[in-house]
């Protein structure tokens, strides 16, 4: 195992959680994609790699993930489908993710410890380094254990709360480009590096939209998962540099963002994942909720879909009129752009199955 392998292979990140299950080895192999999140999640901590987010916060990342595939495949489904089950799953495996979904914290203490106390053949193995790393993550699966049965109800209650938070963030990594590794590293590159953030001017707008934003992915903050108020200042820096925006599914998202110069063009470009995710959030969040609720036992709504909105010719030749003339003219200093990415993630080779 190469020094490269070692370190990915004891590396945990919350963009790394989410490529995982939605990898297609295991979005069209349902029975072997909640072992092989086990075993992600095993690795959280390890010397050696990298681990920056809360623990729960990727547990309850995880979850959210589960519920969304789950939706997504009622929302799809030709025929209506009992909401208490997922398709790919039955029996005990299905009884298993039913467990998570229902009580997560619980659900992963338990899983980690039986990942723990599993027996392994490691006579089978016939690399060294690829032994010590199981038994490294046996150990790390049980310090983990002992973490959750000690945490207090508070910090899952903060989690319990914000499912749109989760769900909106989830949905937002995965819009990010490849350079960026992370929500964090995405803004780092939109805001121009450490040179960028000194000589660049901000506007009232784009601060409002920054702090609404900070507020709402941090579950220590009072209005964390504040979703109208992020919807409502990220569509006022929209409007402040794109004349006569409105936000749609028809919109000319790819001929704004030519017109803009580079610095504005990157951030209204996030601007406009975040509004995407939101609405997307909006969306499928009746058939998240049917789909939490059945797994619980509590009764489930039918869903009623929205006729589509017809798009707004005359909005549209409006602002093909008034493009050119009311662009505002790039930002002073905007030459001055120092971008730094973030390590790249990459899909293990080795799961737990």
């Amino acid at each position: 195992m190469t020094s490269q392998e070692k370190k990915e292979l004891r590396t945990c990140t919350k963009q790394g959680l989410i490529n995982l299950i939605n990898d297609p080895r295991y979005t069209q192999n349902k029975v072997n994609q909640f072992p092989a999140i086990i075993g992600y999640l095993a690795r959280h901590g390890l010397p050696g790699g990298t681990s920056k987010e809360d623990f729960l916060d990727l547990v309850y990342t995880a979850r959210n993930e589960l519920i969304a595939q789950a939706a997504e495949a009622h929302a799809n489904a030709n025929q209506p489908v009992d909401y208490d089950t997922i398709p790919g799953l039955q029996g005990a495996a299905l009884n298993r993710v039913k467990a998570f979904l229902r009580d997560p914290v619980a659900s992963i203490e338990a899983e980690l410890r039986a990942f723990h106390d599993r027996k392994e053949n490691f006579e089978q193995m016939e690399d060294p380094d690829e032994v010590q790393y199981y038994v490294d993550l046996k150990t790390n699966a049980d310090i983990h254990v002992i973490e959750l049965s000690v945490s207090g109800e508070t910090d899952r209650i903060k989690y319990d709360h914000n499912p749109e938070m989760i769900d909106i963030l989830g949905r937002l990594s995965k819009k990010l480009p490849e350079e960026d590794a992370s929500i964090d590293a995405s803004l780092k590159r939109i805001n121009s590096g450490f040179f960028g953030t000194l000589f660049r001017r901000r506007s009232k707008e784009y601060a409002a939209f920054e702090r609404s934003f900070k507020e709402f992915r941090d579950v220590k903050w009072a209005h964390s998962g504040n979703v109208e108020d992020l919807q409502k200042k990220t569509t006022a820096y929209l409007a402040h540099v794109i004349p006569n925006f409105k936000y749609s599914k028809d919109m000319p998202r790819e001929q704004w963002l030519a017109a803009l110069p580079k610095g504005k063009r990157n951030r209204a470009e996030f601007c406009l994942n975040v509004l995407d995710s939101i609405a997307e959030h909006k969306k499928m969040k009746p058939y998240m909720d049917n789909v939490e609720n059945a797994m619980s036992g509590k009764p489930v709504k039918n869903i009623v879909e929205e006729p589509a909105i017809q798009n707004d010719i005359v909005t549209q030749k409006q602002f093909q009129q008034s493009l050119e003339q009311a662009v505002e003219p790039e930002e002073k200093k905007e030459d001055i752009v120092v971008e730094e990415e973030g390590p790249k993630v990459e899909s293990n080779d080795i799961e737990i199955q």
